[in-house]
């Protein structure tokens, strides 16, 4: 699984709060103006991770609502926003930093159902052997992709099954 990055989580998110499946500047700038104003801080550390700064600072210089975060663009460099958004730097809004704060608790979360799933595949092969059940058997029964179902059961590969079905995998050995 590809590791998430914050650039990634942030396009991610500003769609997601936008309601919208387009990163077009002048649109997400014109909701977090007037419909989303929770928007305007992962908007603008969008604005910084992919270099459109000046596009965004352009835009949300024709609204009043911006006014704080355009001065803040202005005393800041996009290298000195992002770093000290990552380092948690007390000199900026809390707002800004909750955005990244929301990103390191996605990326862990990823990172524990990973290890959740490790876990469940060891229990699955103990069952396996204990009660003699094919891989087979087990993605018929749940109707799962054979090839995911065996990347998951003969390799260990966690990325090819979500959590909820490598728990139902567990639970179907369990019950049998």
């Amino acid at each position: 699984m590809r590791q998430l990055t914050f650039k990634g989580f942030l396009k991610k998110y500003v769609q997601d709060l936008a309601g919208v499946q387009t990163t077009n500047m002048r649109k997400l700038v014109e909701l977090a103006a007037h419909e989303t104003p929770r928007l305007r801080e992962p908007l603008t550390l969008y604005a910084f991770a992919t270099g459109r700064v000046e596009l965004f600072s352009k835009y949300a210089s024709e609204h009043q609502s911006f006014s704080d975060i355009t001065s803040l663009i202005n005393e800041l460099s996009c290298g000195d926003l992002l770093a000290k958004v990552v380092e948690q730097n007390e000199c900026l809004p809390d707002r800004f930093l909750r955005v990244y704060r929301s990103y390191c608790s996605v990326k862990n979360r990823l990172e524990g159902e990973s290890h959740t799933k490790e876990l469940i595949h060891a229990r699955v092969q103990l069952l396996k052997q204990q009660k003699a059940v094919s891989n087979y058997r087990i993605y018929t029964s749940l109707g799962l992709n054979p090839g995911n179902a065996n990347a998951f059961l003969k390799n260990g590969d966690t990325s090819k099954l979500s959590l909820d079905t490598a728990r139902k995998t567990l639970a179907l050995l369990e019950s049998l």
